[in-house]
């Protein structure tokens, strides 16, 4: 209870956990060769995730989409994975382990190591399902706090969003000492992530069906990007009328191409794939 209560309270969370630290380094290239800056955050537990996201922003390449509207900003890579994947690493990681929690970034890729690896006779496989918390205290905090969500699901939102973004689910290593996920950086001088989604959308919807309308198509493209949209901002985003987007919806619906989970209000779209 102690160790948690530091976790979370302590202004310097080093002067009892030396390494419950989080060091994050840009690199120039594809190696260790260079260091281009280095920022380690030694703060409280929520202070430390919160910098070490602040620091993938301001490292990591920015798309601006405009459309007759106030511009949409997109970070290279899904923030949501990012933030899964560092918020994995705070809650399951070895606090009694010399290392610390290492965020790097390279030309070609991000990682995210931290101590402490599969316990038991858990494998990687195994993670999709299952979890084994390293550190149950911190953990239900962690989970009151709504900063992680039940165990067992981290590594599927994370692909869950990197597959929005059309790009290959990241790589991970493991052993019983550490924990690595590696997140391959797209080139956006190749295509942009507006493209990939658009792309992406379209090949998995007509695929065996009717060729969409444009409407229908840009309609599913702002639910790829946000499946909460509501009727009336896809309206606005997608400058439709009111009415179109019901009729739209409803053909989409019809054809087992989009349905609706949940409530109107609470609930979200899926894209059913064909």
């Amino acid at each position: 209870m102690k160790n948690a209560g530091v976790l979370l309270f302590c202004h310097r969370v080093t002067k009892f956990f030396f390494s419950a630290t989080i060091k994050c380094v840009l690199f120039r290239g594809k190696d260790k060769y260079k260091i281009l800056t280095m920022k380690e955050f030694d703060a409280d537990l929520y202070s430390n995730y919160q910098n070490a996201i602040t620091f993938l922003q301001s490292h990591l390449k920015t798309e601006y989409i405009i459309k007759g509207g106030p511009r949409e900003e997109l970070l290279e890579l899904p923030e949501d994975a990012l933030r899964e994947a560092v918020l994995n690493a705070i809650a399951h990681r070895d606090y009694y382990s010399n290392a610390g929690i290492q965020l790097e970034i390279y030309e070609d890729r991000v990682e995210i190591v931290n101590p402490g690896g599969l316990i038991g006779n858990l494998t990687v496989k195994d993670l999709y399902s299952r979890s084994i918390p390293r550190n149950p205290l911190l953990f239900g905090l962690m989970q009151r706090m709504e900063l992680v969500e039940k165990v067992g699901s981290g590594l599927l939102r994370i692909n869950e969003a990197m597959e929005k973004y059309k790009l290959p689910t990241p790589l991970i290593e493991a052993d019983k000492n550490f924990f690595k996920i590696a997140f391959i950086r797209p080139d956006l001088q190749k295509k942009t992530i507006e493209e990939r989604v658009k792309e992406g959308v379209e090949k998995g919807v007509e695929k065996g069906v009717e060729k969409l309308s444009e409407k229908q198509k840009i309609i599913l493209s702002l639910i790829q990007k946000d499946p909460d949209i509501s009727k009336k901002q896809i309206a606005i985003k997608g400058k439709l009328s009111k009415k179109s987007v019901e009729y739209n919806i409803r053909k989409l619906k019809e054809r087992n191409i989009l349905k609706r989970i949940g409530p109107a209000r609470g609930g979200y779209w899926e894209i059913i794939k064909v």
